[in-house]
């Protein structure tokens, strides 16, 4: 069953609006690191008044649990998650959850 893999972060205050913008066109990119893995990927900045301050999101699906577990484990990953997390990202929270009747 396929697994949506959902991060909502917030930035740090003194972060400019150009390295946001520069850091949602990478995770607009990163699809294309493992598409072998990733089914499909948005990004976006939240345009609710109820963001609660995690304005900035992603979602990407994966084949199965398997494959996100891979994804989460494998170097590209982390070398993602350095670089658009540490320097920018305050807070984030990840939402995993499964598709019901989705099929690859």
């Amino acid at each position: 069953m396929a697994i949506l893999h959902t991060v909502l972060f917030k930035i740090k205050e003194d972060s400019s609006d150009e390295k946001a913008k520069e850091m949602m066109t990478t995770i607009a990119a990163f699809q294309n690191q493992l598409p072998e893995l990733i089914q499909s990927m948005h990004s976006g900045v939240d345009k609710s008044a109820q963001t609660q301050g995690f304005s900035y999101s992603f979602t990407m699906i994966f084949k199965n649990k398997q494959d996100l577990d891979t994804y989460i484990a494998s170097e590209a990953h982390t070398q993602f998650a350095q670089k658009i997390g540490y320097p920018l990202i305050k807070d984030a929270i990840v939402v995993d959850y499964e598709i019901p009747g989705s099929k690859f």
